[in-house]
This record gives structure tokens, sequence and C-alpha cells, in this order.
């Protein structure tokens, strides 16, 4: 049965299977991502406790009849779906509706549903025959998306299809009905008042970040952690450096938000590695340009002030919005770049002198762990082979990571690189970063390092 918006159809009761799916990417290229969440809902229309919402950290309610089934394994070529499980027969009394809702990923917050389509099928869980699909009409400028309704009418249970859009994302949906979250500011449309502290000087509790963030980054920490289990190295602390090449080739990278997603995806190294759950960062084209450091906790506003490259449009949001950011920021005392000194070509070599001269005069242990993100185009190669000679006494693991197609130089010839004390670099390529799981990531980035940790410590090196 295909529903309109509005239409309603009775259910059987049986344990069902709700599958919201939508398409990978839009006509401006963006990858989309959607949070798919349910909410259980008393006589007032509101979760009778924060247990009651199920997303994908918090996975199930207490009593398990309402759960998050995680990604759908059967959505379209070219489309996405996450599931949401339910049992209707053994929901406690004074449940009145449950809601199935989907909302548009933090790490995209320049995109909203328009020209995003969006599918719900709704299946009985064992057969997994059809009970109903529909299709929500075409919104605007909405980011979060009630999507179905389950809803009791006298004895029965009832499936209404709702298609209600709102502006206010997840955070938003989710206080409407009653949830207690604490208040975030829009990293895209919102100007932080000349009274906004700057960004924290030292973490706080990760419960303060936006909903839909903080249950990414605990999935990517126990994500990590298990990699690093795996590696023989858990508890292992670390400072987490990342260079981001921000040369004119990247421009497409950075206007996708691909850097974005990145930056967000590496927090959870530095959340399972280093004391302060913190990352240094430099970006770097013809110059380098260091970052202010990047706390966990303040990811949802670091990304969109400070992951950009030379021209204003590439920030979230676009020109006008990166604009209003960083004049508000300057305002509040936050620092901002002068992005105008970064220049368009690349230069490796400068960037690596800039972060050996940080750490140098360091204390250690702990060791640095460096990822350092480039698509390629080297042309020093003699300055940069120097550099990771003279580095390899110190306390410093380079991991190069390529992306796109292109020629990486000497970075494809790190095995064989000779008068080194230890091999102390790594190097991957891939495609497109955004196609590349978690834990495959996470596992590629971590494979070299735990046995130059074992070699730089049989040579004295302090690690």
């Amino acid at each position: 049965m295909e529903l309109i918006k509005g239409a309603n159809t009775t259910l059987s009761g049986t344990p069902l299977e709700i599958t919201v799916t939508w398409a990978s990417a839009i006509e401006s290229e963006a990858r989309v991502g959607l949070d798919v969440c349910a909410l259980r809902l008393g006589p007032d229309a509101r979760v009778r406790e924060d247990t009651d919402f199920v997303f994908f950290n918090m996975p199930t309610t207490p009593d398990g009849t309402l759960r998050h089934g995680g990604p759908a394994d059967d959505a379209p070529a070219g489309a996405q779906g996450e599931t949401i499980l339910v049992d209707l027969n053994t929901q406690p009394t004074d449940v009145s509706s449950i809601v199935v809702t989907a909302t548009i990923d933090v790490a995209t917050p320049e995109l909203t549903f328009s020209g995003i389509p969006v599918m719900a099928t709704v299946r009985e869980s064992g057969s997994r025959t059809v009970i109903a699909t529909f299709v929500p009409p075409p919104l605007t400028t909405e980011r979060a998306l009630t999507v179905l309704e389950l809803y009791r009418r006298n004895d029965d249970w009832k499936l209404r299809a709702i298609g209600q859009g709102y502006e206010s994302g997840l955070a938003g949906l989710a206080t409407d009905f009653g949830v207690e979250v604490d208040p975030a500011p829009d990293p895209v449309n919102d100007v932080v008042a000349e009274t906004a502290p700057p960004v924290p000087a030292t973490p706080v509790a990760e419960d303060r970040m936006p909903i839909d963030m903080r249950k990414r980054l605990d999935l990517r920490k126990r994500t990590v952690s298990v990699v690093l289990t795996k590696a023989g190295i858990s508890g292992r602390r670390a400072r987490i450096a990342v260079v981001l090449d921000a040369s004119g080739s990247m421009f497409r990278l950075y206007l996708q938000g691909t850097i974005a997603r990145v930056v967000e995806r590496l927090a959870a190294v530095a959340a399972n590695l280093d004391d302060d759950a913190t990352l240094d960062v430099w970006s770097y084209a013809t110059n380098p340009l260091p970052l202010p450091p990047l706390h966990v906790d303040a990811l949802a506003d670091w990304i969109p002030l400070y992951v950009r490259n030379k021209s204003v449009s590439t920030g979230a949001g676009g020109a006008r919005a990166t604009k209003q950011r960083e004049t508000a920021a300057l305002a509040a005392g936050q620092p901002v770049p002068d992005w105008s000194s970064i220049g368009g070509q690349n230069d490796e070599a400068k960037v690596m002198q800039l972060v050996l001269d940080h750490y140098r005069p360091l204390p250690c242990p702990p060791p640095v762990f460096v990822v350092f993100i480039t698509d390629g185009g080297l042309y020093r190669s003699r300055e940069i082979e120097k550099l990771l000679r003279t580095s390899s006494s110190l306390p410093v693991f380079w991991q190069f990571v390529g992306v796109g197609k292109a020629s990486y130089g000497v970075l494809e010839k790190l095995d064989t690189l000779s008068g080194r004390t230890v091999d102390n670099a790594g190097f991957f390529a891939v495609d497109d970063l955004d196609d590349i799981q978690d834990e495959q990531l996470y596992s590629r980035l971590l494979s070299e390092f735990p046995t130059w940790l074992r070699n730089a410590a049989a040579a004295g090196i302090p690690v």
C-alpha cells in the first residue's frame, strides 16, 4: 500500500521493521547523511522520559520493545538507509504513539532536505512482507522531518503518513517532543554574540555536544578503541596532529564538506589517544597556517569556523555564512586565521618543519602521531626526504593520507627511504574519503603506528 501525506492504515500488531532510505548525494554533489530516530510518546505527545528517545547511540528502550536497527542492508543502489524495530503489542499501556523521524547529519550543516528524496517502508519483521510505503512531499529549508506515526486508536494500532518538516534539526525536534537537550549554536546560520566565549581551552563533558554529533563520536570512539586493542596498544597515549592540504586543487573537497567530515572522524582518534582529547591542527598551501587547537567537545563550533581554504566560499554554508561566523568570532575575541597568507600551491616541507618546531621542545613521552592529508602533486621531494630522515630520531610518526587519484611522489616510496633511525612514516591513498567506512579508515590510519612504537622504543626514542 502506497500512502500519501495524512493517510492512515490499521496495523495487525505484529512486530514491525521500518526502513527510511534517502539518496546518498544530491545535485550539488554533496554527500548526504541522515539520522533516523524514534520517539515513544505519552498522551501529552511528549516522551515520558529521555529513554523513550531511540537513536544510533541509544539504540533501545529499557524494555527492548523499540530499537534502532542500524544501517539498512537493502537500501537501493545510490541510497542509504536506517531501520527502526518496534513491537507494538508489548508497548507500555501509557504509550499513545511512536513517531519516526529523520534529520540532517550535523557534519553537513549547510544542507537541508531540499532536493533529498526520502522514502519509508514498513514491513512485518518476520515475513518481511511490505505493509505500506510512503514518500514524503519535497521539502525546502527544513532540517528535520517527522516521517511516520504509529498511534493507538481504541484497541488497535494504526499507521499515519506525516511528512512534516521542521527547520530546527534533531536537537530542536527532540526538544519539541520533551527530550532534554543542551542548547548548541547552529554552526551555519547563528551569529555568535559579542559576549560569546572563545573556543574552550580545556575539555568539557561530551554530553554538551549536539546530540547527533555526540552519538557519532561515541560510536567512533568505540571503533577506534577496538582497532587499538586489536593492534595491542590499548591504553597508549599520543599527541595527535592533523595537517590539512588547503591548496587550490582541494577546493572541491572543502566545498563538498569532505574535509569537514574527515576532521570530525579524526576527533575520535584524539578522544582515545590524547590525554586532553585535543588535536593540534595546521592548514597549508604555499605557506603553512597554524589553526587553534581542536578540543573534541568543541567540534560543532570549531569545524565551521576553521575548516576551509583560501576561498571564503569553501567554508560551511558558503561565503556569506563564513564571513558572518568570522566577523562574530573576531568580535568575541576568538582567533581567526589570515587565510589570505596561505596561497594556492602546495609546499609540504614548510608545514612539516613547522610541525617539528612545535613539538621538538615538548617533553616526551607521549609521542606525536601526525595525520597528514594531501591530494598529491608533491614536488619538493628532497626537502621532504631530509625532514623524514631528521625526524626519524624524534618521537614523531607521520601518517600520510592521499585523497584522489594523483601522483604522490616520495610518499609512494617511503618503505625504501634509507638513512633513517627507524621507519617513521606510513602512506595510503583513497579515491573518496567519504566511501571508506570508519573501521577501515581507523585500521589503515593506525596500521603502522604500533610497529613504529616498538621499533622507536628499541632504538631509545622516548615514546
